[in-house]
């Protein structure tokens, strides 16, 4: 039964949801008003913004003033509020970097406008000698949900090229977001063990979505897995207006089929994988623009960065450009802000092995083995963070790289054909200045990231998800440990309105885990001391 003291808690949250939301677009029409403000006459056209990409990245940094308050040394912590992308996400970058990489290597249309101004003149969607097969399949072997899903996108895409991802949720948001303004369908298969809000918005959005059971990447069902068999059946079955056909119109009855005109030439599918976990558009997104605008923020004085990784882009990217700086200035003798480069920090939720892959260079954790294992997964609440495999753009963080001017970007360009990270060869020019991107790691339970959620809330009227709990409460460990006025930064991944049927749900929390309720025991001291909670001794 839930305590008489949970209302106390839960109430507030609701509204806390609804201020955040409020926030959120506050926040984002003040970003518009301040790029367009000028001491120039004001025009209409100065406050026109060129559409949703237009509002990716730029997010502000904040300072914590109450926790950095609770630290020795005069350290001070930063969060990146990623949560301010216009999907409410950081993801946004990526998913801008990886469908712009896509249609430029010709693997999507060009977006529906840019099309249309084209004149349709895209021969590989209206030439159907350029199908690989001609003759239209049986599509009765398809599972009804994956059938359902590839209806959906083809009736929502205007370019007739389709987006296909494996997700567990706020990458497919971005992506579908952003598919949106360009005219693309797409498809997401998730795993079972995300919120209901995120497979709701996503439907929402257009997207057809296939959800399945939570397992290991070495299964065929895993989420990845069978994205990337959607994306196969759909470039060999690429006959648009055919499968339309069967799948749509005569299933939809005579009205419908009365006067359709079939007898045009099929066009053709253009279906794109986007594979978050191995495209290096990911991370090579947040080395061009999270790391420099961190680095900006703070005038190049970063001493630590510390995150948690999902597919790894964002901590190797910002990772790697910190570094990358702090060579180059000592390299050419300008005066140092930092006597030492800026340690980059992974944070790790149970059950994930990147811990080891960073503490002992196996990446395997105990809570994997089977008969430990609750969800044929990890064993924790946090969303979207944590693996079981090393991914091409973490495997990037865990190499000896050589920082001579824009080496990270070189070695970019040598992994980009790689498909899996393990057969990466180590191939740097020898260097006195050569260090790993990633320089250490620790691990916080799920106990602590619901105290840090809630000391959040209360404190600096934050409303974040799991991972950014984690995020932050990573961050003050590693800053109870730096030395005098280091500056120290985290990222606030998304927030908490995604979260509300799991993170924010105190029956889920406390009936389905097993976790304490931060609030339920008002008359422990200690139940507020998130210092105490996080095991730091001041």
């Amino acid at each position: 039964m839930p305590s008489n003291n949970s209302s106390f808690i839960i109430a507030p949250l609701a509204v806390g949801s609804a201020v955040a939301a409020v926030s959120v677009f506050a926040a984002l029409i003040f970003r518009r008003r301040s790029r367009t403000c000028s001491n120039g006459p004001s025009s209409n056209d100065a406050v026109i913004i060129g559409g949703y990409q237009s509002l990716i990245g730029d997010t502000p940094l904040l300072y914590l003033p109450h926790i950095s308050s609770l630290l020795p040394n005069n350290v001070k912590i930063y969060v990146k509020m990623e949560c301010l992308n216009p999907g409410g996400t950081g993801k946004d970058r990526a998913a801008r970097s990886m469908i712009l990489c896509a249609e430029e290597k010709g693997e999507l249309p060009p977006p529906y406008k840019a099309s249309m101004i084209a004149n349709k003149a895209d021969s590989k969607i209206t030439n159907i000698s350029d199908a690989p097969n001609t003759a239209v399949k049986d599509h009765s072997n398809i599972p009804d949900e994956i059938h359902a899903a590839i209806v959906t996108a083809l009736k929502n895409t205007k370019t007739h090229g389709i987006l296909i991802e494996g997700t567990s949720g706020s990458t497919g948001i971005s992506l579908a977001s952003l598919a949106c303004t360009r005219g693309h369908g797409i498809i997401v298969a998730m795993p079972d063990d995300q919120s209901n809000q995120k497979k709701e918005f996503l439907e929402k959005l257009g997207c057809g979505v296939v959800v399945v059971k939570n397992c290991s990447i070495s299964n065929p069902g895993h989420y990845v897995n069978v994205a990337r068999r959607i994306w196969e059946w759909l470039n060999v079955e690429r006959r648009y207006d055919e499968y339309y056909w069967e799948s749509v119109m005569k299933p939809a009855g005579d009205e419908i089929l009365n006067g359709h005109n079939n007898s045009s030439p099929p066009r053709l599918i253009r279906a794109a994988f986007m594979n978050q976990f191995e495209n290096l558009a990911n991370v090579t997104s947040h080395y061009t623009s999270t790391g420099p605008e961190i680095y900006s923020q703070l005038d190049g004085k970063v001493d630590a960065f510390i995150m948690s990784a999902g597919t790894g882009g964002t901590l190797v990217g910002v990772g790697a450009y910190l570094k990358e700086r702090f060579f180059e200035n000592l390299q050419q003798k300008h005066r140092m802000l930092s006597q030492s480069p800026p340690r980059i920090i992974l944070v790790d939720p149970p059950g994930s092995s990147l811990f080891n892959k960073i503490k002992f260079g196996v990446a395997y954790a105990s809570q994997q083995s089977e008969r430990k294992l609750r969800r044929h997964r990890y064993d924790t609440l946090a969303e979207g963070i944590g693996l079981d495999r090393v991914t091409a753009n973490f495997g990037l963080g865990c190499e000896m790289i050589s920082w001579e001017k824009k080496a990270f970007a070189k070695r970019i360009d040598e992994t980009s054909s790689d498909q899996n990270y393990e057969q990466i060869s180590n191939n740097n020019a020898s260097s006195t200045l050569q260090s790993k991107i990633i320089d250490d790691a620790l691990s916080i339970s799920d106990q602590q990231a619901v105290h840090m959620a809630h000391h959040l809330l209360r404190h600096e009227g934050l409303f974040v998800g799991s991972s950014s709990a984690m995020n932050v409460a990573g961050a003050i460990i590693v800053a109870s440990q730096m030395p005098e006025r280091s500056n120290i930064v985290t990222v606030v991944c998304d927030g908490g309105q995604r979260h509300t049927s799991r993170f924010w749900n105190r029956d889920f929390v406390v009936n389905e885990w097993g976790l304490k309720w931060p609030g339920d025991n008002l008359t422990d001291p200690l139940e507020h001391d998130i210092l105490h909670q996080l095991g730091i001794k001041v």
